[in-house]
């Protein structure tokens, strides 16, 4: 059981500190125009919701949090799709 508590306060440390890193990021794409740093932020927001999603759906006792973890699960999935498919679209 100590073992479960410790990933779960890793990823929810990781979550808080996508945070900062996403505002950052989305600031110098728009300073900068960088396609780059804009897909950086969006892997970043993307891997932060997942974080925080596996670290509540791991603590989750009743049905509306594991619901809200499952919600935020599909979300990474599909801005993940979104976001290579994107690599796909000429522009």
């Amino acid at each position: 059981m100590g073992g479960i508590v410790a990933w779960q306060a890793v990823l929810f440390v990781y979550a808080l500190f996508t945070m900062p890193v996403f505002v950052v990021l989305g600031l110098v794409a728009q300073v900068t125009g960088s396609r780059l740093a804009r897909r950086w932020m969006e892997i970043v927001l993307l891997s932060g919701l997942a974080a925080f999603a596996v670290a509540l759906g791991s603590v989750a006792d009743d049905g509306l949090q594991r619901t809200m973890a499952v919600m935020l699960a599909v979300m990474f999935v599909g801005g993940l799709v979104m976001h290579v498919r994107s690599y796909t679209r000429s522009s």
